[in-house]
């Protein structure tokens, strides 16, 4: 049996070869040319992750979003977890509730339409995002 396992071994074909040893500083310049022409050609309307970069987008117009006291009753949270993508006008779409699990009613959907944005930015250049927001829970006043 260690006979045939020998001849077996001695048989097979090499599956795969030594890779060459690269230059690192070559191979960094190169990935460094390649991220600067991937960035002069991207679409910044395109929305990117939010993070650092990009930084994320500020609120410059829009009232807070405000929830109905009664559907608020079931939930201990304080604060709201809302998902949205942030266009290069200023406007957030498609937006999230993702925390507490209220939803987002027609008026706040209403109130999120009416709000605007400074674009992040990504190496100082404004760039579409999708971001988490985070807000306190307020009670909507009844009338």
């Amino acid at each position: 049996m260690p006979g045939l396992v020998s001849l077996l071994l001695l048989s097979a074909p090499v599956l795969a070869a030594e890779p060459a040893t690269q230059d690192q500083a070559a191979f960094e310049a190169e990935f460094q040319r390649n991220m600067e022409a991937f960035e002069q050609n991207m679409d910044r309307s395109m929305p990117i992750p939010c993070g650092h970069p990009p930084m994320r987008p500020e609120r410059i117009k829009g009232e807070d979003l405000q929830f109905d006291p009664s559907r608020l009753t079931h939930t201990k949270k304080t604060t709201y977890q809302l998902r949205c993508t942030f266009h290069l006008d200023g406007t957030a779409t498609d937006c999230l509730m993702l925390t507490p699990g209220v939803g987002l009613d027609a008026k706040n959907r209403e109130t999120i339409k009416q709000w605007r944005f400074k674009p992040a930015l990504y190496k100082d250049k404004p760039t579409a995002t999708t971001c988490m927001l985070f807000g306190k829970l307020t009670p909507r006043p009844e009338n």
